[in-house]
């Protein structure tokens, strides 16, 4: 069952949406693009069905929760058209009364043309931080929420970085926090891998250990949360005994076990987080998730 403590703030986890759309005209595939395009016809459009998109909304509402975090991969390519769906979809979760929270993905970033021409910032200017990223905003409850960019372009590896200015002024707003629990947010998870998942070198974060020890090193209760690797992760730090990561499966993709699409809820307490799974399949019903450990349906 969940824990009766009153949460002081309620996040939905929203994670890689990955609209999509298929290329056809060769000459906008002399990137890579190529690649992504590739996947997209042959695995991706079979695989995220982007019709769920609105009742996956609608479920999100559902919750009474008014605050979602989306952590990136809106898009598959980088196209304009696959970043109008995102929006779209974003402006219909802000309709339903559930205010959005955004973080570029390395998709929103494919190319080196969608990051010089500044495409993720321009689709999304409604809904970005004011003064731009990593950025400090309060949720109603007072909880901070630390978006951190990771992202960049490559050539042809879905990796990340976090630059070392970066970490500075990660370190300055977690030092201006206060105190009480804090949520920190980036695209990339900074484990390489859990009992869920696993990573190769092209799909990891660069410098995520130095992150890491800046978030761990805060000393107080703090779950970083992120999407990429398009599975449900919620472990405790082996080093840091306040840290926690969470990750959580792509929005609306097909599972091998069945799923049609997840989400988390993160509760926020005075002394931590509680965390409810939320799964599609053949209707919704979620769980209550400890770090690595037992889980149990909630009504």
């Amino acid at each position: 069952m969940v824990d009766s403590v009153e949460p002081r703030d309620r996040l939905i986890h929203i994670a890689d949406l990955h609209f999509w759309e298929i290329v056809w005209n060769p000459l906008r595939l002399m990137s890579k693009r190529l690649i992504g395009n590739f996947n997209v016809v042959v695995n991706r459009r079979r695989r995220f069905i982007m019709d769920r998109a609105e009742e996956h909304a609608d479920a999100v509402a559902a919750t009474g929760a008014t605050q979602v975090l989306l952590t990136g991969d809106f898009t598959s390519t980088s196209l304009d058209v696959e970043f109008e769906m995102a929006r779209a979809f974003v402006e219909g979760l802000a309709q339903r009364g559930v205010h959005p929270h955004v973080l570029p993905g390395n998709h929103d970033v494919y190319t080196f043309a969608a990051e010089r021409q500044r495409r993720f910032e321009k689709h999304f200017a409604a809904f970005l931080p004011e003064g731009g990223y990593p950025a400090r905003v309060v949720l109603p409850g007072g909880t901070p929420l630390l978006l951190i960019p990771t992202v960049q372009a490559n050539p042809l590896s879905a990796r990340g970085d976090v630059k070392p200015e970066t970490l500075e002024r990660v370190r300055a707003l977690l030092d201006a926090c206060g105190e009480g629990p804090v949520v920190a947010a980036s695209h990339y998870p900074l484990l390489p891998r859990t009992a869920a998942y696993v990573s190769s070198f092209q799909r990891q974060l660069g410098r995520a250990s130095a992150l890491r020890d800046v978030l761990g090193s805060a000393r107080r209760p703090l779950v970083h949360v992120a999407g990429h690797v398009h599975r449900f992760s919620y472990v405790q730090d082996a080093a840091f005994s306040m840290l926690r990561h969470l990750t959580t499966g792509a929005f609306f993709r097909t599972g091998l076990d069945g799923r049609e699409g997840e989400f988390s809820e993160i509760r926020v307490t005075d002394i931590g987080f509680q965390v409810l799974h939320h799964i599609c399949r053949a209707g919704w019903a979620r769980r209550a998730r400890q770090p690595g450990g037992p889980q149990h349906d909630v009504p």
